[in-house]
């Protein structure tokens, strides 16, 4: 019978973001095995259940008992099951043995490869408590990770101890007992409103049972509560709560019976950064900052407690005596950290490693700090505003804020550049040379920034390359990858227009006075810079063989590519120029049969059918207006041009024969299919679209 099959392990306050993770595991490991036995058509179905004391799982419609099986098994060759005189080998008796029947009770089974023994074998189906037992306890082996734990005698590990199970397969108990326990149908309450023991009739009873015992089992209900609460509470105060969705599905992990409270502090923190406050409260406090209606941070805050108090106002208090000290903590750090100038702790980054072969984080600063300059130029940037943020942007990493709040780093930078009176356009770029930080992430908005952004960027890459530690598989620990897509992302949305292997070689030129660099650094370098375009410009809606046909012994900037890629994926999109595009293949084709490297200028006077004249007379005429449209870099006009060309490219391969046996007459002609390719050239290889 099918019935819906409940899994509760019940534990000591887990990690809250390890809920998720834990219970994907869970569902996972347990519903891959039900599968394969034949118990659950599907695991898409799994309802997945966790709060800070269990985690839990419930599988709709899994079958009580395996379904009767038939299995075919092949056994030994013939050859090989029977000796000269007939006899049955040991090769056939252990078969035999093996299938639970006598050689002579095996059949035949003929196949292309020769005769075998073969049996069939009929498997009752077992049952589902016989099966899970073991089920079980593999997922709980898999589910164990380095920070799992051993308690009291037991050699199993979890996350947590666990103190309770529940197993129920519709209304009846199955037997597990991993842990020293016994599974049985008893869930635990709230520790505070319903402690103690509460008895589930069935599986299906779960949820109702413990939102009676105070418990919002499902982490997506606990969510929206809190959201909800606190919303609600900050539109009757006029002000907008600030949810970050992370601290949301932490503090959701944290609680079971979530309830929200509004509470405030001295406007005299406002005094701080509002990103310090706003990491002081979410860090260490898990609690949401607030707006006004004028968009400043105000002087409360909201606390999310496991509770529902008697005393609101009490349970509140007691939040705001605890936010104090850490709001006073980010002060302090505030006004000490404004005891020296930014510029003054230059110094000490001489002290931090950055890595054995590049040096310090000084070392890498002045590296950058020439580079930004030179880069500066081409992004419309000023020089020596970049040069000074290059100076600067690493020096808040040695404060005490971002000591204590790693995340600050730039944003802290910005402001203690500002209360030093350094040029907004300098403390600007300290704060937004860090993005992207993630894929998806803002770009930096200035240009002082992305010159920055770009110079901090190729350093790391070319000196990790150059230290020999470029990424292997998937071992990336300086994040190349992603420091390369974001390189490509600023000069994409930039247009800056210098080659990608012109602003490598600067990096190679400042890193060359620390490590001798190899010949072969800026194509490697630029090769993997490039490898990321593809993912990249597929998310633009670029199709890889788009990718390619640009690529082509393309070398110059990143923005020019993908001006280019876009305007051939239209290009490739249009439905009227399949015809040319194909001719540009044939085209391809032909020229790469003939052997023949390099052609001579087409002789116009050896043209003999009227269909190859036209065509000459048409790549003559487009060529004229495409170098003007080239100058302008228009590559959409550019492929609109060339467009043009489609009717008197079909009639020339309609009436002309190419490969002809007159040799000049031949030669001609692929003179002409190669003037067609160069013209497109100088965009991209068409003949490599639609491969």
């Amino acid at each position: 019978m099918n019935d819906s099959l409940l899994i509760e392990i019940g534990c000591e306050e887990l990690p809250a973001r390890q809920i998720g993770r834990q219970l994907e595991l869970l569902a996972g490991g347990l519903g891959k095995r039900l599968v394969e036995a034949g118990l659950l058509e599907s695991a898409d179905t799994i309802e997945r259940f966790g709060t800070p004391r269990r985690l839990a799982i419930r599988i709709p419609s899994v079958a009580g008992r395996q379904p009767d099986r038939v299995l075919e098994r092949k056994g030994p060759s013939v050859d090989v099951a029977y000796d000269d005189d007939g006899k049955p080998t040991r090769a056939a008796e252990g078969f035999a043995r093996s299938v639970g029947k006598t050689v002579a009770e095996l059949d035949t089974l003929e196949t292309e490869q020769g005769r075998w023994l073969f049996a069939r074998v009929e498997q009752p189906g077992q049952a589902l408590d016989e099966l899970l037992p073991d089920m079980f306890e593999a997922t709980i082996a898999d589910m164990a990770g380095a920070r799992s734990m051993r308690w009291s005698d037991r050699d199993e590990k979890f996350l947590r101890p666990v103190r309770w199970l529940v197993a129920l397969h519709g209304q009846a108990v199955i037997g597990l007992n991993p842990f020293g326990l016994q599974a049985d149908r008893v869930t635990r309450g709230h520790r505070i409103h319903a402690p103690g023991e509460h008895e589930l009739a069935s599986a299906d009873d779960y949820t109702a049972t413990l939102e009676r015992a105070f418990v919002m089992v499902g982490p997506a209900s606990r969510r929206q509560r809190i959201e909800q609460q606190a919303t609600e509470l900050a539109g009757k105060a006029g002000l907008e709560v600030l949810i970050d969705p992370g601290l949301l599905d932490e503090v959701a992990g944290l609680t079971e019976w979530p309830v929200a409270v509004m509470g405030h502090f001295d406007r005299a923190f406002l005094e701080v950064p509002e990103e310090a406050l706003i990491s002081s409260m979410e860090q260490h406090q898990k609690c949401f900052a607030l707006r006004d209606s004028q968009g400043r941070l105000a002087p409360s805050f909201i606390a999310v407690a496991n509770i529902d108090s008697r005393d609101p106002a009490a349970m509140t208090a007691g939040f705001e005596r605890v936010i104090h000290p850490r709001l006073a903590d980010a002060r302090f750090f505030w006004d000490q950290d404004r005891r020296t100038r930014l510029a003054d702790k230059r110094g000490r980054l001489d002290s931090i490693l950055f890595q054995e072969k590049l040096g310090s984080i000084g070392d890498k600063v002045r590296r950058i700090t020439t580079l930004a300059a030179d880069i500066a130029p081409s992004l419309g940037a000023e020089e020596s505003a970049t040069a000074r943020a290059a100076e600067l942007c690493k020096c808040d990493l040695v404060t005490e804020m971002v000591g204590e709040f790693p995340e600050l780093q730039g944003v802290m930078g910005h402001h203690y550049a500002l209360a030093d009176g350094e040029p907004a356009a300098v403390a600007q770029a300290i704060e937004s040379h860090y993005l992207p930080r993630h894929a998806g992430d803002a770009l930096p908005d200035d240009a002082v920034g992305r010159a920055l952004a770009i110079a901090d960027r190729l350093d790391t890459i070319v000196g990790v390359f150059a230290a020999g530690l470029k990424p292997k598989g998937g071992k990336d620990p300086f994040a190349l990858r992603r420091a390369a897509l974001g390189v490509i992302r600023i000069l994409d949305a930039s247009g800056c227009r210098r080659p990608l292997r012109e602003l490598i070689a600067g990096a190679g030129q400042t890193l060359s006075e620390q490590l001798p660099l190899p010949d072969s650094l800026a194509g490697e370098v630029e090769d993997f810079i490039m490898e990321r375009l593809r993912p990249w410009a597929a998310e633009q809606g670029i199709e890889t063989n788009t990718v390619h046909a640009v690529a082509a012994g393309y070398r110059g900037s990143v923005a020019d590519f993908m001006a280019r890629a876009r305007a051939v994926q239209r290009f490739a999109d249009d439905p009227a120029v399949a015809s040319l595009i194909a001719a540009n293949k044939r085209a391809s084709n032909l020229l790469k049969q003939s052997g023949v490297s390099s052609f001579n200028d087409v002789e116009a006077q050896s043209l003999q059918e009227d269909e190859e004249k036209q065509l000459l007379e048409a790549i003559n005429q487009t060529e004229s207006r495409l170098a003007r449209l080239l100058e302008q870099d228009d590559y959409p006009a550019c492929l609109n041009e060339l467009a043009g060309l489609r009717e008197p490219v079909d009639r020339f391969f309609d009436k002309v024969m190419v490969m002809t046996d007159d040799d000049t007459l031949r030669n001609n002609r692929l003179a002409l299919l190669d003037a067609l390719r160069r013209q497109f050239a100088q965009i991209a290889d068409v003949a490599r679209l639609g491969r």
